[in-house]
């Protein structure tokens, strides 16, 4: 008796430990990662809006209904990338991701100047020679080092009611994500 209660004891944990584990490789083992789903919204550099409904809505998994939602994929291998955008006070967020989909950084409303962020992500190759080439004056706010080179950036906004949305969606389309500029010092 206590040999059976012994392997099923044991066969319930071997069990449980290949569901985790296989719970764990999912994304992983996914065919298509964030980035890929969102190469359909046409957001290479620069922000757009997903629809609130439709294929486009799918691109990303969970998202809340209550928030439009802008994003724009950027690739590190061209240089850094600025991102700007304006974060109402009825609540704004902005979030970095990695490839995957993982955030790594975000800012809410609470963090703007005037009501706008600007942000530049880097790889990590980049950020000593942008420490020498941008003069103190002339560097951006907050600068993120990005653990992959690839990856996209949300910006959601908050609507309060369905009389909102339109006023947010232009909102987010007027957000920025491109090439940042590079200045050079001149002797």
């Amino acid at each position: 008796m206590m040999r059976l209660l012994y392997a099923l004891a044991l066969g319930l944990t071997l069990g449980g430990l290949v569901h985790i584990a296989s719970l764990l490789a999912v994304p992983s083992l996914a065919r298509d990662s964030a980035y890929d789903r969102l190469s359909g919204a046409n957001a290479d550099g620069r922000f757009a809006v997903l629809a609130d409904d439709g294929g486009e809505a799918d691109a990303l998994p969970f998202r809340d209904p209550a928030f439009v939602t802008a994003v724009c994929r950027y690739d590190l291998s061209r240089g850094s990338v600025t991102i700007r955008a304006a974060l109402p006070s009825t609540y704004g967020v902005l979030s970095v991701h990695n490839r995957s989909g993982l955030p790594f950084y975000a800012l809410t409303d609470r963090a703007t100047t005037d009501g706008a962020v600007e942000v530049t992500i880097l790889s990590a190759e980049d950020v000593a020679a942008a420490e020498v080439q941008d003069p103190p004056e002339g560097r951006p706010a907050l600068r993120i080092v990005s653990p992959t080179p690839t990856g996209f950036v949300l910006v959601r906004l908050f609507a309060s009611g369905e009389s909102a949305r339109p006023g947010l969606r232009d909102l987010a389309s007027k957000a920025s994500c491109g090439r940042a500029a590079t200045r050079t010092l001149t002797p």
